[in-house]
C-alpha cells in the first residue's frame, strides 16, 4: 500500500464506485439508527489506483437509502449547489493491485468481529444508557440483548456451570487469578454459546476444542 498526499475529500454520493466484490452483509437498519443518533462518524475509504471504495460500504448503501427517500441528511453529510449529497471520504490510499485492496476490504471488516466483550462492563454500560434520554439506540444493541446478557450473567454468577452438567458428570473448578480473568471466562462462555450447538458447556468446549486442532 502506497500513501500520497492522504487528505479526507467531499465526494458525490452517486459518483462513489463500490468495490466490484464485497462479501460482507450489512445491518442497514442499524446503520439507519446509529446514523439518525450520531451522524456520519467516520470517512469512507477509496482506492486511489482502482477509484473504488475499500471500506464503508454500508454506510454508502444506508445513505443511498436515505437520500432515495427524503430522509434528512445525516450530521456531517454536506450538500452541493445542485443538491447533491457530499460524504467525506479518506483520498490518497493507494493499494498495489486489487487483490491487496480485497485483502484490506476483508481485513476491515473481519478484525473487528474477532475482538470480545469485557461482559460485566459492558452490561453495566448498557444499563446506565438505557436509563437516559437516548437510550440504546443507534449503539447496536437493544432492551432484549440488555435482558438476556443479564440473565446469562445472573445465572452463571450464581450457579456456575453446575445447571448445564449432566448427573454424575464430572466437575472442575476454575480458579481466576483476578476479576479480569473472569469476565473473560464469561465473555467466552457467552461466545460458546451463540457459536457451538452443545446443550453443556462441557459439549460446546469439545466442539471449539475440535474445531481449533482440526482433530
Amino acid at each position: 500500500m502506497q500513501v500520497e498526499d492522504v487528505r479526507i475529500a467531499m465526494m458525490r454520493l452517486e459518483e462513489i464506485t463500490e468495490a466490484d466484490v464485497n462479501v460482507k452483509d450489512h445491518d442497514i437498519g442499524a446503520i439507519h439508527e446509529s446514523m439518525n443518533r450520531f451522524g456520519f462518524t467516520s470517512p469512507l475509504l477509496m482506492n486511489e489506483a482502482t477509484q473504488k471504495l475499500v471500506a464503508g460500504h454500508g454506510r454508502v448503501e444506508t445513505l443511498k437509502q436515505k437520500k432515495q427517500f427524503n430522509e434528512p441528511r445525516p450530521n456531517n453529510i454536506d450538500i452541493s449547489d445542485d443538491g447533491e449529497w457530499l460524504v467525506p471520504v479518506i483520498r490518497g490510499v493507494y493499494f498495489k493491485d486489487e487483490d491487496e485492496a480485497q485483502a484490506y476490504l476483508l481485513a476491515d471488516n473481519r478484525l473487528v468481529e474477532l475482538g470480545g466483550w469485557n461482559t460485566d462492563a459492558l452490561l453495566e454500560e448498557l444499563k446506565k444508557l438505557s436509563t437516559t434520554a437516548e437510550g440504546l439506540a443507534g449503539t447496536g444493541f437493544d432492551d432484549a440483548d440488555l435482558a438476556s446478557l443479564s440473565q446469562d450473567l445472573d445465572r452463571l454468577n450464581e450457579e456456575g456451570t453446575d445447571s448445564l452438567l449432566p448427573v454424575g458428570a464430572p466437575k472442575y473448578e476454575i480458579v481466576f487469578d483476578d476479576e479480569s480473568q473472569q469476565a473473560m471466562w464469561f465473555t467466552f462462555l457467552n461466545w460458546l454459546k451463540n457459536n457451538t450447538d452443545g446443550e453443556t458447556i462441557g459439549e460446546r468446549l469439545y466442539q471449539h476444542i475440535e474445531l481449533i486442532t482440526g482433530e
